[in-house]
């Protein structure tokens, strides 16, 4: 009984040693708020610039007033930027300001008075192409600690982009044949943004893609007898994988499909719907035709917009996807076809990225103007 009685107060003690320890603050110091939740922070930016908060806290109040200071840790960004596999630029100084460059955190309180960060608009010194952060930093503190591994946040800038689209309508689509073919892809993703007028009708084409044999190599519709009308399906050799998602009319959407010589994987919106292995592994696929929204026949006709399509020789990761959803760099490697779809007139769709493979519409096709992406209308 002494025995039972013995383990039965060790445990108690290291009980209320555990609970007492969940409360305790280890060490006190000074932390930007936001990063104690996530290393970044998406800021978007339009014709009119932005404006975000940035705010910083303790962990324990204190007796005395505690000074902060802000500025900008490059090195924060790389190191975000290699983590991530992601390629932000440094955004230049010209074009973001702080309301204060210090705060003040009083005695007996835990949070400072909040600083504002104001991003101005962009110019044509802007290369709209390259993504942008800012790595707002702690860079000094008086009276406390900087607890640096919540003392620097990227904030990281979504610039809207607006542009003109095309509406492919009944019998339109995009066609390619490279020349010389794209060949010896031990990878790929394509990548694309689709709005639909409605998701009424079955075989509604996105790609299709034929191999050097003129088979089918790539297939992907919205509709089949075996999964819903607004239910993506992909047919690459024996694999026919279907979304979980289902898709609303009316509504842009950014999708990626990939293949990185193992698995297949679908995006929805820099999201992951879908993974499932690839029935031949280690397949090397060769694009010889690229048609986009049309099986070549009517009545599998698009009838939606259309803009930013891409062909990739890698597999796109989902930060480079979810980043990179609107615009993209022309110099990223990998890119083989880059359809940005703005011409606005004619029926030649130019290839922005260095290997000049223009796409050509079976007919002029009807051109919206204005459009803005993200979408910001819902």
């Amino acid at each position: 009984m002494k025995n039972i009685a013995k383990i039965g107060i060790i445990f108690m003690v290291a009980l209320l040693a555990a609970c007492q320890s969940e409360y305790d603050v280890i060490e006190n110091g000074v932390f930007l708020t936001d990063a104690q939740k996530s290393q970044s922070k998406k800021v978007t930016i339009d014709d009119t610039g932005a404006q975000t908060v940035i705010s910083s806290r303790l962990g324990t109040m204190m007796t005395t007033d505690v000074t902060v200071e802000y500025g900008t840790d490059a090195t924060a960004l790389q190191a975000y930027n290699q983590k991530n596999g992601t390629d932000y630029q440094l955004l230049p100084e010209v074009y973001y300001n702080f309301s204060e460059n210090s705060t003040t955190i009083k005695a007996g309180e835990i949070g400072a008075t909040p600083v504002n960060l104001t991003i101005k608009p962009f110019n044509e010194n802007i290369d709209a192409s390259k993504k942008y952060a800012i790595p707002v930093a702690i860079s000094h503190v008086e009276g406390a600690k900087k607890l640096a591994a919540s003392s620097s946040l990227i904030i990281l800038i979504d610039q809207i982009i607006v542009t003109t689209v095309p509406y492919l309508g009944t019998g339109n689509y995009i066609s390619l044949t490279p020349d010389p073919m794209i060949e010896n892809l031990s990878n790929w993703t394509l990548e694309w943004n689709l709005y639909m007028d409605a998701f009424n009708r079955n075989n509604v084409t996105q790609w299709k893609i034929s191999g050097a044999d003129n088979k089918v190599a790539v297939y992907t519709r919205f509709g089949d007898v075996t999964c819903e009308k607004n239910q993506f399906q992909a047919k690459v050799g024996a694999n026919k994988p279907q979304s979980i998602t289902r898709f609303t009319a009316k509504k842009w959407y950014h999708l990626a499909f990939t293949y990185d010589g193992t698995n297949l994987r679908f995006y929805v919106d820099g999201k992951l719907d879908f993974i499932t292995p690839h029935a031949t592994p280690g397949e090397i696929f060769t694009f010889k035709k690229i048609v986009f929204a049309n099986d070549e026949k009517s009545q599998y006709s698009l009838r939606g917009k259309v803009n930013e399509l891409r062909v990739w020789s890698v597999a796109r990761s989902q930060a480079e996807i979810e980043n990179n959803m609107y615009i993209v760099s022309p110099e990223t490697p990998g890119l083989e076809v880059y359809w940005k779809c703005n011409e606005g007139s004619g029926i030649i769709i130019k290839d922005h990225s260095k290997h000049s493979r223009n796409g050509s519409l079976k007919m002029e096709a009807a051109w919206e103007e204005g459009v803005r992406f993200p979408d910001d209308s819902k």
